[in-house]
């Protein structure tokens, strides 16, 4: 069978539940390959499972929308209907954008149109996708991790504390005045 896959998966072992609808207990599966757009999963022998159901992975609470894309003999394989997609936006609104959603909503000139706020919103759930997508294509163990941009600013700021703390402050030099000589600042 050709790959028509959007996205390489990765091989893994995790133990998830499928849950049915109206079904009252999870069936214990295992995924053996995962993509942010799907998986295959393995189920128990003589386990019927519907054409849509959702599956909660490891030990999480948050189970997802999938569809049976393909069954095989040894298991199935599954589309996310929403991969992490809706997880990124939630996210982004609770972390980044919550104020102005909030602002736009309370706002009745603005009512039913689309707002900069909801453009930029999903400018930056599109470009998170974008990366996910392009570094799962990649393999992760082929990338070396981003450095911390939290952490490169706080280093800066270290370094210039270390800076003025052995400058003698009444040593200061002004910029140069007109006639080419710096002043003297006094310590107050």
């Amino acid at each position: 069978m050709s790959d028509r896959r959007r996205v390489q998966r990765q091989q893994c072992n995790l133990e998830a539940r499928i849950f049915i609808p109206r079904s009252s207990a999870p069936i214990p599966c295992v995924i053996t390959d995962i993509s942010t757009h799907g998986s295959f999963v393995r189920t128990p022998k003589n386990v019927s499972i519907p054409a849509n159901f959702d599956l909660s992975i490891g030990m999480s609470s948050l189970p997802r929308a999938c569809r049976i894309a393909r069954r095989e003999g040894d298991g199935f394989g599954i589309e996310f209907l929403d991969p992490v997609r809706h997880e990124v936006e939630e996210i982004l609104i609770e972390t980044a954008f919550k104020e102005e959603l909030l602002y736009e909503a309370l706002s009745p000139a603005l009512d039913g149109e689309v707002t900069m706020t909801q453009v930029r919103l999903r400018r930056a759930v599109n470009a998170v996708m974008d990366l996910i997508e392009r570094r799962n294509a990649m393999g992760w163990e082929h990338i070396a991790p981003l450095p911390d941009p939290f952490e490169q600013a706080h280093q800066t700021l270290r370094d210039a504390g270390k800076a003025l703390r052995h400058a003698s402050p009444a040593k200061l030099t002004a910029p140069a005045s007109s006639n080419g000589q710096g002043r003297r600042l006094t310590a107050m």
